[in-house]
């Protein structure tokens, strides 16, 4: 358990846009991360996604949107079509050219209530190995939903070289039907962590 001190950052409001290109790699290519994925390359990103499933990388890959949302397959079309949208099995290469990566994976509600965090474990697990002695630091904001905690815990047991990593929680709200509205037009923006400069890089974007 941590003793010393900790000072928590937060953001919540309105956040300016930010003009400055950012190298992103969003962390599973499900609803929230195939939206987010296209919204920020439509924004002026470059933007690799990555996912274990074949079928929605070479979907997106392809110009296509894995599943139907509104707008979603013309924001795909437009990102693969001016080169800053890509996607990915394979999550090593695609990290090693992110600042920032967003994790976006899936957390089903188990029986009894908890949330199941099984993928998010192991692809802060993958991330740790993959970014083993690199010089750099990398923004890794989870905008999975999580219980509150959530974030310390992955940051004290799976992330826990602080000189390699900033992780921040960044929450999704978006809805079904709208989600594409929802992202580039937020009525809430929360982004919150130990690192002020991670947390406003994040929002930022």
């Amino acid at each position: 358990m941590r003793t010393e001190p900790r000072s928590l950052h937060v953001i919540l409001g309105d956040v300016n846009a930010s003009t400055r290109e950012a190298r992103v790699a969003v962390l599973g290519l499900g609803y929230v991360g195939s939206v987010t994925a296209a919204c920020l390359a439509h924004l002026g990103h470059r933007v690799t996604g990555v996912d274990r499933d074949e079928h929605k990388v070479k979907s997106i890959e392809a110009g296509r949107a894995p599943f139907y949302e509104p707008g979603l397959a013309e924001l795909i079309q437009e990102g693969r079509a001016n080169g800053r949208l890509s996607a990915t099995t394979l999550l090593k290469p695609a990290i090693e050219q992110a600042e920032i990566a967003l994790i976006c994976v899936g957390t089903p509600s188990e029986r009894n209530g908890n949330l199941g965090l099984d993928q998010l474990w192991r692809v802060c697990s993958q991330i740790a190995t993959d970014w083993n002695q690199k010089s750099r630091r990398l923004t890794v904001a989870v905008r999975s939903t999580v219980f509150p905690g959530t974030c310390e815990a992955l940051t004290a047991e799976c992330l826990a070289d602080s000189e390699c990593f900033s992780v921040v929680s960044n929450p999704e709200f978006l809805r079904e039907g709208n989600a594409v509205s929802d992202f580039l037009a937020p009525s809430l923006l929360v982004v919150g962590g130990d690192s002020r400069s991670a947390v406003n890089k994040v929002a930022e974007l």
